[in-house]
């Protein structure tokens, strides 16, 4: 969904963008929304904070690493977690406290860089990010405002810090969640998910049924080739389909020779059969979403949103529990996409979409309708107007209890 546009006269900034690369959708949206305005023509400086490069080793290891394996080896135990802490800050006590205490700490260094201290505005793609400026905020340590925005269709608590200026998010639903979550809803604001603003340049392709000589499958895992993508790629080539499968391996490097040894098997070659074409990490996700009819993979919130933006459909492996449930039931809902239990049921599932045109446009229309290509330029407008009010000392004032000055 679309801001509501303002009158904001154009202003020069130096922004630090926050983030935390567990995952590539966070910095992948930082990425966007510095394009945006620099193609606004509003970028002075701007300086990029990877926050765990500024943490021990022993924890930038424990928090990337322990996350990726538990998602892998003990997803049931992510989606625990994830519902048993989605609620206020304010009702964790006691344990609440400590932990931020703990953060505090750890992230010293973090805090002290002087990339925060000399910004305009600080924008933070990652909770961990967003929770730390916060309370950097609400004591006073930071001058510079924080915008937070949230890359998942659903605000976590996590997410959600009172200390933060503006709050960026994917949806009315999403803005209602972070309301009830205890955020003060004049700085709630409906963007959507940031995206490469190149999705806003990338032709959309006709929703009439025509009939493709060799329909193109795009297979993906997101930046680090997440989900049982060898099992999905046997299961669409043991389909009769006369298609083009591509396969995007981000940065798994195994996942990526497992793919090629595929390719050069033979079992991809056919006049009649699949057409198996495997790709590394790429920049061009944009023109792939594009050209695609399909797409399988991980229910990713920059993944679907980029997804949708193109009015592309899409069948979803194994969704991490939390956030990936909440994304995929939204896009089933909608209508713009199918869920597969298992990665072998990936291939009958794309033969029954690509073997009903219909069908298909019926889906390329609804993640159209779904998509908001614009949305790193909306968060780019949100910024300009926060700057633009000039109160952001009575905005930390009021933050901190005590009358502006």
């Amino acid at each position: 969904m679309r801001t509501e546009q303002r009158s904001v006269a154009p202003r020069l900034m130096n922004v630090a963008f926050c983030s935390s690369s567990v995952g590539c959708g966070h910095t992948r949206a930082s990425v966007a929304i510095h394009d945006a305005l620099r193609a606004r023509g509003q970028l002075s400086e701007a300086t990029f904070i990877e926050a765990l490069e500024h943490a021990p080793r022993w924890f930038s290891t424990v928090y990337r690493d322990g996350y990726l394996r538990a998602i892998r080896h003990a997803p049931r135990v992510v989606g625990a977690i994830y519902n048993s802490t989605d609620i206020p800050r304010r009702d964790r006590r006691p344990l609440g406290p400590a932990l931020d205490r703990f953060e505090d700490r750890v992230m010293a260094n973090f805090r002290a860089h002087p990339g925060l201290h000399a910004a305009d505005v600080v924008v933070s793609t990652h909770f961990l990010t967003s929770a730390l400026l916060g309370r950097m905020r609400m004591r006073g340590e930071l001058r510079a405002p924080v915008v937070t925005v949230v890359t998942d269709e659903h605000p976590h608590a996590v997410w959600l810090h009172r200390g933060v200026d503006l709050t960026c998010v994917a949806s009315r639903a999403a803005r209602t969640a972070a309301i009830a979550g205890g955020m003060d809803p004049a700085r709630v604001e409906i963007t959507g998910i940031p995206i490469d603003p190149r999705f806003c340049m990338t032709h959309q392709r006709s929703f009439a049924v025509t009939e493709q000589p060799r329909p193109m499958i795009l297979v993906c895992g997101g930046g680090h080739g997440l989900g049982d993508i060898p099992a999905v790629v046997r299961s669409l080539l043991a389909t009769s389909l006369h298609c083009t499968i591509v396969v995007v391996c981000g940065k798994n490097a195994a996942l990526e020779v497992a793919m090629r040894g595929l390719q050069s098997s033979g079992n991809a070659e056919g006049a009649s059969g699949p057409e198996l074409r495997v790709l590394g990490y790429t920049n061009a996700m944009h023109e792939l979403m594009a050209a695609a009819d399909l797409m399988v993979g991980k229910p990713g919130g920059l993944t679907t949103t980029e997804a949708r933006a193109v009015g592309l459909p899409m069948v979803l492996l194994q969704p991490i529990p939390g956030q990936e449930e909440r994304n995929a039931d939204m896009l089933v809902s909608l209508g713009a996409a199918v869920r597969a239990q298992r990665a072998t049921d990936a291939g009958p599932a794309v033969a029954a979409i690509i073997g009903d045109p219909v069908r298909l446009r019926s889906m390329r229309i609804a993640a159209s309708a779904a998509g908001n290509p614009r949305a790193a330029f909306d968060v780019a407008t949100g910024i300009s107007a926060l700057l633009a009010q000039g109160n952001q000392c009575e905005r930390s004032d009021r933050l901190l209890g005590r009358p502006a000055a």
